[in-house]
C-alpha cells in the first residue's frame, strides 16, 4: 500500500482499549522467552515459565472499568503513539516525559506511557533478582521474581506489536474518507492464536542483548516494532487468511521479536542485579 499522498487521522473504533496480543498469545510469547534463557539465569525461572506465563495477563485483567482509578492508569501502559511526540525523542523517566508532553500541549495518557512500564517492571524484576542473590532459597522472593517477570513480559511484548506504537492503531483515513483497516488490531493481536505457534519453535535460535542502558535497548526495540506499521497495513485484508504468505511471515516475524525483546529484559535484569546495592535494614 502507498502511503504518499495520504492524511493520517487515528480512528478511535474500539470501544475498549486495544488488548495488544491476546491472552493465549502472551502466554505462548512468555513461555518461549523463558525457554530462550541462558544456564546462568537461576534455574527456579528457567523452570517457571507457566507461573510467568500466568502472571503476563494479569497487565489486561487491570483494565477493568470495576475498578477505575487501576483502569484509568493501567491502560496507557499498554501502547505509546510516536507521531503525537511531533519527533522530539523520548526521554529516560517517566516524569521527564510527562514533562515533554506538557510542553507539546497533550495528554501523556493519551500518547501512552508503554515505554516507562517495560522500563519500570524491568527494573522491579532486578531488585528482586538482587534479593534472591543474597537470599537464594527464599520462596517469597523466588515468587515475587515470578509475578515481576509476568509484567514485562506483557509490556514488553506489546510494543512489539507495530499497533501498539502507533496513532492508526484500529485503522486509517483517507482525505477521500476512505478507511484502510477498519478492525484490523483485532485480527493482529490474534495471530499468534490462529497461526497456532508454540513456544518451543519460537524460542529457538535467539542472540539475546544485554543493554547497558536500558532505556536505549528499549527505544530500540520500539523504533524497529514502529517502522513494521506499513508492513502490517500492506498486508491488509489477508490478516483474515492464515494461509497467506506475507501475514505469516509478518506474524512470526513480531512474534519472535517479541520473544527476543522479552527474553533479553529478563537477561538484562539479572545481570544489573549482580552486585546491586540493597538496604542494610532489609533482611528476608
Amino acid at each position: 500500500m502507498n502511503f504518499n499522498g495520504i492524511s493520517f487521522i487515528v480512528l478511535c473504533l474500539f470501544a475498549t482499549p486495544a488488548m495488544g496480543w491476546w491472552g493465549s498469545g502472551h502466554v505462548v510469547l512468555s513461555k518461549a522467552a523463558t525457554l530462550a534463557l541462558p544456564e546462568e539465569m537461576p534455574a527456579f525461572f528457567r523452570e517457571g515459565g507457566d507461573v510467568i506465563a500466568a502472571a503476563s495477563i494479569d497487565a489486561d485483567l487491570h483494565k477493568n472499568r470495576a475498578v477505575p482509578n487501576t483502569y484509568k492508569t493501567e491502560s496507557p501502559e499498554h501502547f505509546i503513539d510516536l507521531e503525537m511526540l511531533e519527533g522530539a525523542p523520548l526521554p529516560a523517566l517517566r516524569y521527564e516525559f510527562i514533562e515533554l508532553c506538557s510542553e507539546l500541549d497533550v495528554d501523556p495518557t493519551r500518547i501512552g506511557l508503554g515505554p516507562y512500564a517495560v522500563a519500570e517492571w524491568t527494573g522491579r524484576l532486578a531488585v528482586a533478582f538482587a534479593e534472591h542473590r543474597k537470599w537464594p532459597d527464599n520462596e517469597a522472593i523466588r515468587a515475587k521474581c515470578l509475578l515481576y517477570a509476568g509484567f514485562v513480559s506483557h509490556y514488553a511484548q506489546d510494543l512489539m506489536q507495530p499497533l501498539h506504537t502507533t496513532i492508526h492503531y484500529n485503522g486509517i483515513k483517507r482525505d477521500d474518507g476512505t478507511v484502510v483497516g477498519k478492525g484490523i488490531h483485532e485480527n493482529v493481536d490474534s495471530a499468534v492464536e490462529r497461526l497456532g505457534m508454540r513456544p518451543e519453535s519460537l524460542a529457538k535460535d535467539h542472540e539475546l542483548a544485554v543493554h547497558d542502558s536500558l532505556i536505549a535497548g528499549i527505544i530500540e526495540q520500539l523504533n524497529a516494532s514502529h517502522a513494521r506499521v506499513p508492513a502490517v497495513y500492506e498486508v491488509g485484508e489477508k490478516w483474515d487468511d492464515v494461509t497467506d504468505e506475507g501475514m505469516r511471515t509478518l506474524s512470526f516475524e513480531r512474534a519472535r521479536a517479541s520473544v527476543q525483546f522479552n527474553a533479553s529484559l529478563f537477561l538484562t535484569a539479572w545481570r544489573k542485579s549482580d552486585g546491586m546495592w540493597l538496604p542494610s535494614w532489609l533482611d528476608r
